[in-house]
């Protein structure tokens, strides 16, 4: 697993988003966007996979998470895109590959949206492809079922490392064992007594999962072919998915661009926090090392 090898504070709307990056900084830069209470440090795996095909990866915290928790709002797939957009003009990077994992796909789809001339390839890992709403639901009754077991945690405390640890490692998302990696992400994520994640970015962030308009037209504005990569199984290792194939079957039709990728014996979480899984992401997006 590695490390990341050094913090960069990029200046952004309120402050500093804080930038990670894995390895030495040579090859083609690769923009990692996490999921909706992670952080970088989801990618320590995937960067050594993507480190050994020749890649830089550079893992941010978004606004209202991780070391970028202090960063006022507005939250959102629009604000986080500039967010993004801000990333690549500090480091004057020409058209990097930006990979989104969960809620970091939508962001991926919205700078994808808003600034297609800055970024080369999009990669939709489990995520960035809007949920069609149960029938008769609106987004305010739909919430505290996506969101509720998040947002008990973000408002409990845990006394120290090991409580949180605790906390974390009977989730059935990681039936695969527990790791050293796990342990350096749950670590991170905790900042005195309580997880670093701002409720309100996760609450504001969320209700743009449910077909806001710029997520639609920023996928059905795609000009080349994009992989979307589905899990076979979902954040409670549940069969099915984030994503059962029924409803990417009704879906996809309006994306014609989104390339589907089925990525077997893994779930949504450990297609990047167990090796294997990250081996076989990196696989689907660069092929061998």
């Amino acid at each position: 697993m590695s490390l990341p090898t050094q913090r960069i504070l990029v200046p952004v709307r309120g402050g500093d988003l804080a930038v990670f990056q894995y390895g030495d900084g040579s090859g083609e830069p690769v923009l990692l966007i996490h999921g909706v209470t992670s952080s970088n440090r989801a990618f320590q795996l995937f960067a050594d996979a993507l480190i050994a095909r020749g890649k830089a990866p550079f893992a941010v915290d978004l606004r209202g998470r991780g070391d970028s928790n202090s960063l006022p709002a507005p939250f959102g797939m629009r604000q986080h895109a500039e967010d993004m957009a801000a990333v690549i003009d500090h480091f004057g990077w020409n058209k990097p590959d930006v990979i989104g994992h969960s809620m970091g796909a939508f962001v991926a789809a919205a700078v994808a949206g808003l600034y297609a001339e800055k970024i080369g390839e999009v990669v939709f890992a489990d995520g960035g492809v809007p949920l069609p709403m149960p029938p008769g639901m609106t987004v305010e009754q739909i919430m505290p079922f996506v969101l509720g077991p998040a947002m008990t945690r973000l408002a409990m405390e845990f006394e120290n490392k090991e409580a949180y640890r605790n906390y974390w490692k009977p989730q059935p998302a990681f039936v695969k064992g527990w790791s050293p990696v796990l342990d350096e992400y749950v670590d991170y994520d905790l900042r005195g007594t309580k997880a670093a994640t701002n409720p309100q970015a996760v609450e504001e962030d969320s209700r743009d999962l449910f077909g806001d308009d710029l997520i639609v037209k920023s996928l059905q504005g795609l000009k080349k072919k994009s992989i979307f990569i589905k899990a076979e199984r979902g954040l409670q290792n549940e069969e099915g998915g984030l994503y059962p194939m029924t409803v990417l079957d009704m879906v996809l039709p309006s994306y014609p661009m989104l390339q589907l990728e089925f990525l077997a014996d893994c779930n949504h979480y450990d297609m990047f926090l167990e090796a294997s899984g990250a081996e076989k992401v990196a696989h689907i997006i660069y092929g061998d090392k």
